[in-house]
């Protein structure tokens, strides 16, 4: 599972329908480090879309999926 720190502020834009953008930490794959870029409510109300720079699908559902969890700051 990939999460996501988002601070307060960001977070109350975001639950309001907000498109927000944001950067991950990254994570390591097969070795090699991959940014992430997480996309909240682009295309509908609630959506996340979470993909890496090099155009990796990472994850694609909703704001409130049990596979998606958003640690608020």
């Amino acid at each position: 599972m990939h999460t996501i720190s988002i601070a307060e502020a960001t977070f109350t834009q975001i639950q309001t329908g907000r498109p927000v953008t944001l950067q991950g930490q990254g994570f390591p794959v097969e070795g090699v480090m991959e940014q992430d870029e997480w996309s909240f409510n682009y295309g509908a109300l609630g959506a996340i879309r979470v993909v890496t720079d090099t155009g990796r699908d990472v994850f694609a559902g909703g704001l409130w999926d049990a596979e998606a969890t958003v640690h608020r700051d």
